[in-house]
C-alpha cells in the first residue's frame, strides 16, 4: 500500500480523479464543443487495481466535470486502455445519422493475461453499452496485445486502428468498427529504444514549411537505457495500411524528456493534434504521498512539426491557457510567490529556483548548451527509493534552438517545462512539504510570471 501524507498535493489545473487511482488517458474525443476524457481508473483505492474507465468532460481543457464511470470490468476481464471515435455517419449502426454514436474500442485484460479488443457505444455520451460481438479482435497468441487507437483513415476512407503487439504495432481496418482486418505492422525495425510498446497513436501534422507528416507514438518502459517510462515518436508516412518510416534517426525521439509523462495520446475529431499524457511514472506511482487520490494528467498540448538541423521534430505549446493568464509582471532577481499555481515565460539564459521556508527547492536552468531540471531537494522523496535515485532526480538535455524561449507551469506538485519554443518538453512531479513561496532568478535574459485563474 502507498504511504499517504497529510499535505494537499492535488493540482489546481491538472486533471485528477475525484478520488482513488488513475493512470492512462483513454478515449479522448471532441464532440459538439465538449472534450471527453476517459481514463484508467480504480474507484476503490488510491493504488492500481482492477481497471475501469473513468470519465470527465470539459469545454476548455482546464475545468473538468466528473461523469459516471463509463466501463466496468466484465466476464472478458478488466477494461484496459483504448480509444473513442465519433461515428458521424453511423457506420456502426449503433445510433442514427441524427444522433451519431461515440464508439469505444478498448482492451479486455482477462484471466492469465489474455488481452483482446472489444467495443462499446453511447448515443448520449455518458452511458455505454458493450457489444454482444465482443471481442471484435481476438488475441492471435501474443502476450502483450493492447491499447487500440482507432481513427478515421483518410487514405482508404474507412476506420483504422493501431494496436501495440509486443515490440511492434499492428494496423487494422474496418468499414463498421465491428469487423476488423489486419493490414500491416511496424517495428521493431527503426526502433532505437528497447521495451514493450504500449499506448500507440497515429496522427498527421503539418510542418511550418507546409510539409505533411504522419507521426507514430508509442510508450514504453525502457529496458537498456535507464528503465524510465517514456513515449517515443517516429516520423514518416501512412499508406492507408501501415506506417512507413521516412526519417532515419541516430537516437530515439521523445515526446517528453522528464520522468512523468507516459501513455499520452491525442484527441480524436479535431483538425490539429492535441496531446494529453499521464503525469506520473510506473516506478513509484503506487507510493506517492497524495492521500485520497493518485495520478493526474498533463496539461493539454498542441503539437506541431518544426524543421531543425537534425530533421523534423515535434514541438509543443500549452493549449487552453490563454484566457486564464492574469497579472503578468516581470521579475529581475527575487520575488515572493502568492500562489502555488503559476506560469513563467523566459528568454535568454536563466537559472530559476523555486523554494520554500523548509529549504526545499526545485531548479530549472537554461544555459547556452543545455536545459537542466533538478528535483533532488524539491520536497518529500522518502516514499519510494526510486524517487531518490540520482538518475530520477535531474535531467540535462542539449539545446535544440539557441534563441528559443521557454514557458513553464508549476501547479502545486506538477512541473511542466516547454523549452526551446516547445522542442524540449520536461514534465516532473515534486512534493514540497510547504508551498514554494519564493523564486530566485540568476543569469541574463527576461522572466515574466503570470497567475492562472478565472
Amino acid at each position: 500500500m502507498s504511504t499517504k501524507g497529510s499535505r494537499n498535493y492535488r493540482p489546481n489545473i491538472h486533471f485528477t480523479p475525484p478520488a482513488m487511482w488513475t493512470n492512462d488517458p483513454n478515449g479522448m474525443v471532441y464532440v459538439n464543443g465538449i472534450y471527453h476524457l476517459f481514463y484508467q481508473h480504480y474507484p476503490e483505492a488510491p493504488n492500481w487495481g482492477p481497471m475501469h474507465w473513468g470519465h470527465a468532460v470539459s469545454r476548455d481543457l482546464l475545468h473538468w466535470k466528473h461523469m459516471p464511470i463509463a466501463l466496468y470490468p466484465d466476464e472478458l476481464g478488466m477494461i484496459f486502455s483504448g480509444s473513442c471515435v465519433y461515428d458521424r455517419e453511423n457506420t456502426s449502426g449503433y445510433g442514427t445519422k441524427e444522433k451519431p454514436p461515440i464508439v469505444a474500442v478498448y482492451t479486455n485484460h482477462g484471466r492469465h493475461g489474455l488481452e483482446q479488443q472489444s467495443i462499446a457505444y453511447s448515443t448520449d455520451g455518458i452511458h455505454f453499452e458493450k457489444s454482444y460481438q465482443n471481442p471484435v479482435i481476438p488475441n492471435p497468441g501474443i502476450s502483450d496485445f493492447r491499447d487500440p487507437k482507432a481513427f478515421y483513415n483518410p487514405v482508404k476512407n474507412c476506420w483504422s486502428l493501431v494496436l501495440a503487439a509486443g515490440d511492434r504495432v499492428h494496423f487494422y481496418k474496418s468499414e463498421d468498427l465491428k469487423r476488423w482486418e489486419k493490414t500491416g505492422e511496424f517495428g521493431p525495425e527503426g526502433n532505437l529504444a528497447s521495451g514493450v510498446w504500449e499506448c500507440p497513436d497515429l496522427f498527421q501534422v503539418e510542418a511550418e514549411d507546409g510539409r505533411k507528416l504522419w507521426v507514430l507514438i508509442v510508450s514504453m518502459t525502457t529496458t537498456t537505457e535507464d528503465g524510465r517510462c517514456r513515449t517515443q515518436y517516429f516520423l514518416g508516412d501512412f499508406d492507408g495500411d501501415k506506417f512507413i518510416l521516412k526519417q532515419e534517426e541516430k537516437e530515439p525521439l521523445w515526446i517528453d524528456f522528464g520522468f512523468d509523462n507516459y501513455a499520452g495520446v491525442t484527441f480524436q475529431n479535431l483538425e490539429e493534434p492535441l496531446f494529453l499524457g499521464w503525469a506520473m511514472n510506473w516506478g513509484y506511482a503506487n507510493e506517492t504521498p497524495t492521500g485520497e487520490y493518485c495520478g493526474q494528467m498533463t496539461l493539454a498540448r498542441s503539437l506541431r512539426a518544426v524543421k531543425t538541423e537534425k530533421g523534423y521534430r515535434l514541438a509543443a505549446s500549452f493549449a487552453g491557457l490563454e484566457k486564464y493568464q492574469h497579472s503578468a509582471y516581470p521579475v529581475n532577481h527575487m520575488q515572493r510567490l502568492c500562489t502555488d499555481t503559476f506560469g513563467m515565460k523566459v528568454t535568454g539564459t536563466k537559472k530559476i529556483t523555486l523554494s520554500n521556508a523548509l529549504g526545499q527547492k526545485l531548479v530549472i536552468q537554461v544555459t547556452e548548451d543545455e536545459i537542466f531540471v533538478d528535483r533532488t531537494h524539491a520536497g518529500e522523496h522518502s516514499f519510494h527509493e526510486q524517487f531518490q535515485m540520482p538518475q530520477y532526480c535531474s535531467v540535462r538535455i542539449p539545446r535544440m534552438k539557441q534563441d528559443g524561449k521557454m514557458e513553464l507551469i508549476f501547479d502545486v506538485s506538477v512541473l511542466e517545462v516547454l523549452a526551446d519554443d516547445g522542442l524540449i518538453p520536461v514534465s516532473m512531479v515534486a512534493y514540497p512539504e510547504a508551498p514554494y513561496d519564493q523564486v530566485l532568478l540568476e543569469g541574463s535574459g527576461n522572466v515574466e510570471i503570470y497567475e492562472i485563474r478565472e
